[in-house]
């Protein structure tokens, strides 16, 4: 690891929250382009962090990953010596547009943009482009709903509806959670 991408990821392991790391992030100038609002989860700066653009009101959770290379033509070389794959690596540049929310464990491979308004479901792995306005799961992750009617849906939820102070759950609200779930299971 480079000394300067080294310097970087313990000073984002010191900013106490996403909100800070991405304004760190836009402040040294570190990735290829950062809009305003946005919140960047993880801890150590990928590598080569100057092909990754984050539109406006983007949240990264600190579990996701954002890969901008592959090291597979340095193997394939083993396999075949006499092919020419190119340079031992393959870079590829990864944009995420407008209003993008990237959920934990996610990982978004090289040469990807997920377009705005879209959501990315826990686990998931991005390896081509999302459209517009889609929420997209599963590995390889497809598109499987749309945003708009995703919000419309949550809005009108109000049962989920909670201020959480410090991770505490008041115990009324774990059990009228716990009976909404086990009624709408039991249908």
């Amino acid at each position: 690891m480079r000394a300067d991408r080294m310097y970087h990821s313990v000073r984002l392991f010191l900013c106490r929250t996403p909100a800070k790391r991405a304004a760190y992030l836009k402040k040294h100038d570190i990735l290829g382009s950062i809009g305003e609002n946005c919140k960047w989860g993880p801890w150590l700066l990928p590598l080569y962090p100057k092909l990754i653009r984050l539109g406006d009101n983007v949240h990264v959770h600190k579990t996701a990953k954002i890969v901008t290379h592959d090291m597979l033509n340095k193997y394939l070389q083993k396999i075949q010596p006499d092919a020419d794959f190119g340079f031992g690596e393959k870079l590829g540049c990864v944009e995420l547009m407008d209003n993008v929310y990237i959920a934990m464990n996610v990982i978004v491979m090289p040469d990807v943009r997920i377009n705005k308004n879209c959501i990315i479901s826990s686990g998931s792995v991005v390896s081509s482009d999302i459209p517009e306005n889609s929420m997209a799961s599963g590995i390889p992750a497809k598109p499987t709903g749309r945003t708009d009617m995703f919000m419309a849906l949550r809005k009108m939820s109000k049962s989920q509806r909670v201020k959480f102070k410090n991770q505490e759950l008041d115990d009324a609200i774990a059990a009228a959670e716990w009976e909404r779930f086990t009624r709408r299971r039991d249908k």
